[in-house]
């Protein structure tokens, strides 16, 4: 008797075929590595659960009639590794439940219906600065001013920090900020079905600066209306969906709102090492580093010297 995992094999190749895929076009269109996909189908490994419920969504009715079949747990926004742990989602979905509870809604997380079927849209990267600058500038900051999004308040968005919760088990708060701690930075849960209400589960175990792109993260992700994470259960272990191109919109808005673009451009010509601006700012070296590439600046900021030969 064939195992879940080669009947999910046998039903990829099958669609692929008829569909006259490509293995690189298919993961192009479930966000499956290539490389990941080709080991697959040569019987070299098992996708993870995470990749089942990607294959499982794009194989539709193929994959009832091949037996194949998974339950659609929840629909969140979901800041987490993509090969975040089974165990972890299903704390997390524990958690979502006691903040749904206690903060307005009683009815599951959401189902299909809730969410408007459409393609990802990713915004240039000049509309993301222009989106950034319309940001800091509705909260009266000018580009030398740090924004401490930790005291930031969004209309219709509670943030909750893990360790402040009043109603979620100690035991697991006690993982999610212990040993599950590295796998998850937040999630945002919709209190209603219109999407108006959310609250925002902020991992506080992690330092201050990490806390302060994460929940711009959250914020942007709501604001800017991106669809929810999926989060389903297969053969007993729960996985999620994962969308590359509004993880990176979201983030990038993040850095930017943080590390305006002017500032970064002044800071770079004034030789500021990327410390300093952090220190500036109330980020990490890391951001500021990703903001300087992301600029095309990271030449102008390590100091390489360029010049042409003699003809």
């Amino acid at each position: 008797m064939l195992s879940f995992e080669e009947k999910l094999v046998q039903a990829v190749k099958k669609k692929r075929d008829a569909d006259g895929l490509s293995i690189r076009a298919l993961s192009t269109a479930v966000g499956v590595s290539f490389s990941t996909l080709a080991r697959i189908e040569r019987g070299e490994g098992q996708p993870d659960n995470n990749s089942k419920i990607r294959l499982l969504q794009w194989l539709g009715p193929y994959a009832d009639e091949a037996g194949l079949s998974f339950d659609k747990v929840a629909f969140v926004h979901f800041r987490a590794g993509r090969n975040v742990q089974s165990g972890t989602v299903r704390m997390l979905l524990q958690a979502a439940d006691c903040l749904r509870q206690s903060l307005g809604r009683t009815s599951a997380a959401g189902d299909e219906s809730d969410i408007a079927a459409y393609d990802a849209v990713t915004l240039s990267k000049e509309e993301l600065e222009e989106t950034a600058e319309r940001f800091r500038a509705d909260l009266g900051l000018d580009k030398d001013s740090p924004l401490d999004s930790l005291r930031l308040e969004v209309e219709g968005i509670a943030v909750v920090p893990l360790s402040k919760s009043n109603c979620i088990d100690m035991r697991i708060v006690k993982q999610l900020r212990g040993s599950a701690s590295g796998e998850w930075s937040a999630m945002s849960v919709p209190l209603d079905l219109e999407n108006d209400r959310w609250a925002v589960l902020l991992n506080d175990s992690h330092t201050v600066e990490r806390q302060r792109v994460t929940v711009l993260e959250e914020y942007w992700h709501i604001l800017l209306g991106h669809k929810l994470t999926k989060i389903s259960k297969v053969a007993e272990a729960f996985g999620r969906t994962y969308d590359a191109i509004e993880e990176h919109d979201a983030y990038y808005l993040a850095a930017a709102s943080l590390l305006p673009k002017a500032a970064i451009f002044e800071a770079v010509a004034q030789n500021l090492s990327s410390a300093q601006i952090a220190g500036n700012f109330g980020t990490s070296s890391e951001l500021v580093e990703y903001r300087i590439k992301r600029l095309g600046l990271w030449r102008e900021y390590t100091g390489k010297q360029i010049k042409l030969t003699p003809g």
